[in-house]
């Protein structure tokens, strides 16, 4: 995941052809402190995955619509919030066959369920897997079971609506503890009130909507490469009144955690705070401030390109999306027989949990050189440990914490 993300006044895409070269012209759009900027591609170098608009003026010109998609390079136009108003994307392979089978299987009681069952399966996987991640640092023992007690739920679900229930059921104790987490200066409240919270009213829900909007892209990319219709899906029926983009919002399920430990990330290490939102009187909703817009992306960056071990081989995430609709395409025209969203699973670590900022509060100076721990060090530690935000140890010090001559902790 590497976009060139464009913003603000003036953005323009254009082509300079030249008598020995041609070259992408994008220029970034003006921002209260900021400048336009001039960047220039060559053919076959552009060194993003995409491009992301979310300005409101400016223009791409129609020879840089054909260097665009002679360059496979897709353009996704969003809004403030995160929500997707346009999108560019290369051609589509054509390929008959798989869209053919895509329409029979969502017509397909037994197809359909199957394909559901696995998208619900994952994303409630990942979902506790989260929680599990926040319970190391926070108290939330009674969400976490809860949560996994809804999700058992799920091997007694027969169609695909009771699929749904359940992981609205296991989503409402999920976002439950979140809001235990958060501070309470996020006015935090949940994912859902009366209305979509594409309207939202609080820093973190505007952040989620945001970073929902780069999976949205994402998704969309990789069902465009594989060949399937975009508008026919398996868990969201294509008349739901959410979107017409049913399969990108399936897709999205077992990946939207990407997203959300960016943003509790973002928060807890200070990266973005309340000070980066603003809020608008005319229409109740927060928005971002362009400097924490830009360090945001930089977090879901750093989520998205981690890499994972997937049958001996290390993927980014961004591949791994390519690759899970590459097996439902697989699956649809029977080259397959079954599809498992589950795997590969992250390794989810935290530095900063409760059980390793005990010990360093409670490690006097004599254990710490004992351990060979810097004097420096163990203020630093010291100094984080008591503080909220969440915090980085270097490797070699963390393994000298965990390991002791007198007790072993797992953090």
């Amino acid at each position: 995941m590497n976009p060139l993300h464009l913003s603000g006044w003036g953005v323009k895409i254009r082509v300079n052809n030249l008598k020995s070269r041609s070259e992408l012209e994008v220029i970034n759009g003006r921002e209260d402190d900021r400048a336009e900027s001039l960047q220039r591609f060559r053919p076959r170098r552009f060194p993003f995955s995409s491009i992301i608009i979310d300005g409101h003026s400016g223009y791409v010109s129609l020879q840089a619509f054909h260097w665009l998609s002679k360059n496979k390079v897709p353009v996704f136009v969003m809004n403030y919030d995160g929500s997707m108003i346009s999108s560019i994307l290369p051609p589509a392979p054509i390929k008959a066959d798989l869209r053919a089978a895509q329409f029979q299987a969502a017509n397909d009681p037994k197809k359909k369920f199957t394909i559901a069952h696995a998208l619900v399966k994952a994303k409630i996987a990942r979902s506790l897997q989260v929680l599990d991640w926040l319970g190391e640092r926070y108290d939330i023992q009674r969400e976490v079971r809860v949560a996994k007690r809804e999700a058992a739920r799920l091997g007694q679900a027969p169609t695909v609506s009771q699929l749904r229930t359940v992981e609205g059921r296991v989503a409402l104790r999920y976002w439950e503890a979140f809001r235990r987490v958060l501070p309470e200066w996020l006015d935090f409240q949940g994912r859902m009130t009366s209305s979509h919270q594409n309207n939202a009213s609080d820093p973190f829900n505007a952040a989620l909507n945001y970073g929902y909007g780069f999976l949205e892209a994402e998704c969309r990319m990789a069902i465009n490469s594989i060949g399937l219709e975009p508008s026919i899906g398996f868990l969201h029926d294509f008349s739901d009144y959410q979107t017409k983009q049913s399969l990108v919002y399936d897709l999205q399920e077992p990946f939207r955690w990407l997203v959300d430990l960016s943003v509790i990330h973002a928060f807890e290490s200070g990266a973005i705070n309340l000070h980066d939102f603003y809020f608008t009187g005319d229409d109740y909703r927060y928005r971002f401030e362009v400097k924490a817009k830009q360090c945001f992306i930089e977090v879901l960056r750093e989520r998205f390109n981690a890499g994972v071990t997937c049958k001996d081989r290390v993927l980014k995430w961004d591949t791994v999306i390519e690759q899970k609709a590459t097996e439902l395409g697989r699956l649809l025209i029977g080259r397959q027989s079954s599809i498992d969203f589950v795997k590969p699973v992250p390794k989810l670590e935290r530095q900063d949990g409760r059980a390793l900022r005990s010990k360093i509060n409670a490690l006097t100076a004599s254990q710490a050189k004992q351990l060979g721990i810097r004097g420096s060090t163990l203020h630093y530690l010291r100094y984080r440990g008591r503080d909220e935000k969440a915090f980085r140890i270097y490797r070699r010090t963390r393994e000298r914490l965990i390991t002791t001559p007198h007790e072993r902790i797992s953090a």
